[in-house]
This record gives C-alpha cells, sequence and structure tokens, in this order.
C-alpha cells in the first residue's frame, strides 16, 4: 500500500513514539510510506518521502499549524497517488480540518490518543475543550483507532458505530526494550526510575513527595527522573542529598539503558491509561507502581507490579516499601512484566491490526 502519515514525529512524547514505530513496521513490511509533518526531520524514510507544512509549536506536543496544509495534504495525496491517509488525533491543528477536503483525498484513518481522553477527570479547560474538539473531529473520519478499550465505550456512548471503532495497543520494540541483568549493581540501593512527562496529570507531585517520606524511612533509594515540564523546579527546591536525579529528555532510543540499570518503575498517574512508558518498563523486566485507573489495570496483574490508589501518596510510600525491602519479589515481577509484553505487546502484531484497519478503510471508500 502507498500510505500517507499525518503526524508530528519529533516531540518527546507517546504519541511520537507510537508514530515513529508504525511508520518504521510499515516500512519494514513493504508499504510506501510518506510523512506529511511538521517535523523537521523523519527516520526511517528518503527525503523524497518527507513532506513538511509550516506550523507553530503552541507547546512541545501541539502545534498550530499553517492554513495551507491541508492543501498540502491533498497535494502530496495525488501526486503520489496514496492508497490511505493515517492522522495522529491530537498533534496538530490539520487533523481537525482533513475531513472538510475529504472528496479529495483518499481513505481516512484517525488514531486518537490518550492526551485528552480521560473525559471529567481533565485536569483544565483547554485540555477539555482539545478532547471535546478531537472527538467532533473523528466522527467524520472512516476508521478510528482507539489505542486504550477503556475509551471505546464513550466512543459508542456519542454516536460512533461498533464497526468504525478498532481497538490497537501502544505495543513495545522488544529487541531495543529488554533485560540486561549485567547493567544492575548489587550495591543493596533499590533504584525507581520514572520516566514521562513531568507535570499533574502524570502524578510527579505525588511521587516526589512518596519518594521523600519513604527515603526518610530507608535512605538505601535513589529516584531518577526522566522527561521534562511545568514541575521540573519541584526537583530543584526539594532537599535529597543526591537521591533524587533529573536527566531531563533523553533520546528514545537512549532509554533502555538507563531502564536496564533499575529495579522498579514508578509512575502514579492521575489521568490516562495504557502508557507507552509503562509497557516500556515492564518490556525491560522492572516491576511497575502505578495507579489503578483505565486500562492499567488490565495490564498489570498481581505477579506484576502494584497498582496504588489515585492521589494517595500513602499508597505510593507502601508500594515502594514492598518492592525495596523484597528483591526475589522484584526480580519474579520484572519477570512476568517481560513474558507479558513479549507475548501480547510486540509492535510486530499491533502493526498487523492496523493493516487490516487500513484494508477496511478503502473497502469502505469505494
Amino acid at each position: 500500500m502507498r500510505i500517507g502519515m499525518v503526524s508530528k514525529f519529533s516531540a518527546p512524547d507517546g504519541l511520537c513514539i507510537r508514530a515513529n514505530a508504525v511508520l518504521k513496521g510499515l516500512v519494514e513490511r513493504g508499504h510506501e510510506v510518506h510523512a506529511i509533518t511538521q517535523s523537521a526531520k523523519v527516520e526511517g524514510i528518503s527525503d523524497e518521502r518527507l513532506h513538511r507544512f509550516r506550523a507553530v509549536q503552541l507547546n512541545p506536543h501541539f502545534s498550530l499549524d499553517s492554513i495551507s496544509s491541508p492543501k498540502k495534504v491533498v497535494e502530496v495525496c495525488k501526486q503520489f497517488d496514496i492508497d490511505v491517509l493515517h492522522i495522529q488525533m491530537n498533534s496538530g491543528s490539520t487533523e481537525f480540518l482533513l475531513p472538510y477536503f475529504k472528496s479529495a483525498l483518499p481513505s481516512l484513518v484517525v488514531t486518537f490518543h490518550l492526551a485528552y481522553a480521560a473525559g471529567g477527570s481533565l485536569y483544565t479547560t483547554l485540555f477539555g475543550i482539545a478532547w471535546r474538539a478531537s472527538l467532533f473531529a473523528s466522527k467524520k473520519y472512516d476508521e478510528v483507532i482507539l489505542v486504550d478499550p477503556s475509551q471505546k465505550p464513550y466512543f459508542l456512548n456519542q454516536g460512533f458505530s461498533h464497526d468504525k471503532l478498532s481497538v490497537i495497543r501502544n505495543g513495545v520494540e522488544i529487541n531495543l526494550f529488554r533485560p540486561d541483568e549485567s547493567k544492575r549493581t548489587d550495591d543493596d540501593v533499590t533504584d525507581f526510575v520514572y520516566v514521562g512527562r513531568l507535570s499533574y496529570d502524570k502524578g510527579v507531585h505525588i511521587l516526589l513527595d512518596a519518594f521523600q517520606e519513604y527515603h526518610k524511612e530507608n535512605s538505601n533509594t535513589r529516584l531518577t527522573l526522566i522527561g521534562d515540564g511545568m514541575l521540573k523546579h519541584q526537583i530543584g527546591d526539594i532537599s535529597h542529598n543526591g537521591s533524587i536525579q533529573w536527566i531531563g529528555v533523553v533520546d528514545h532510543d537512549k532509554i533502555p539503558n538507563i531502564l536496564q540499570k533499575m529495579d522498579a518503575f514508578v509512575i502514579p498517574q492521575n489521568i490516562g491509561g495504557l502508557g507507552l512508558s509503562v509497557m516500556e518498563a515492564m518490556s525491560c523486566g522492572l516491576p511497575v507502581i502505578t495507579t489503578a485507573i483505565g486500562e492499567t489495570i488490565n495490564l498489570l496483574g498481581d505477579h506484576e507490579g502494584i497498582l496504588v490508589k489515585p492521589k494517595s501518596v500513602f499508597s505510593v510510600v507502601n508500594a515502594m516499601r514492598t518492592l525495596s525491602e523484597d528483591k526475589d519479589l522484584r526480580l519474579r515481577m520484572g519477570r512476568n512484566c517481560r513474558k507479558k509484553i513479549e507475548e501480547d505487546y510486540s509492535w510486530h502484531n499491533q502493526i498487523g491490526l492496523i493493516e487490516e484497519v487500513y484494508k477496511r478503510a478503502i473497502e469502505r471508500s469505494r
């Protein structure tokens, strides 16, 4: 197939990780993939298949695209005889406009990401408006891919037809994100790690409070944070004697090297669901402490990690204590996590499901 992908590709977030993984997987399976994007560079395709439009980045995760961007998309689709156009919802303003050019475009598939998908649990009015606008725009696409099964009932309640919705969870590059026991130090220190935005919705303030409290009880603990965001100032305000390390933004392919040195992954998020960072940590053989919300409840069993109450410092402290005090439990949970990702969440399986959605979209528009 000749596939056009409309998305950002270079921001440090789960949407871009998924977009790059899908592009790479499609190319490896022999498809001709064109990226139509505001990003300056896209790995895995030639310059001839990279088509850029101008945009103003409102923040690292969302852009206000040029008003001519839909015209650019139409031109690329006609020039290269694109069979199906795959849009990543929640990356830029173009996604809201493309359905109005449907008569000039091939079949339209949209992936609805989790950024604004928590309904009434959203933190700001801005996110709420963006989420409702995304939902409205998605109704005009031929096929809708959801990345979290817990979204589907809500979409059905909003009038989406059942046969238009597909749930295709995030996947993991299991050969990149893999365990490496040789990198772990045997120094009796328990290393906790977090990867993601440093924001309230990810529960970073809960994590920092919980770690400080538990570190007073057990000084043989460290916390490493990877990412950037509004709460980074809180790290500098904490007196932690070197027990907390903030690395900042790290290239995606460098993250496994850090995870492989850690003992447990912690993300007490307040909204969201089946996050890539959780799955990538599991793939590296780490037990997970996370919140009992959304699809995470089904992803993480009792033998793979610990689910905590939302917004509960006390629950996170207890979970840290449990994993820190029982190395055998940590290692056993970590092995179970790796096994689950290998069996159910590799990108190899997910790409095949996406191909089936493309075929249905093409058939639907004939």
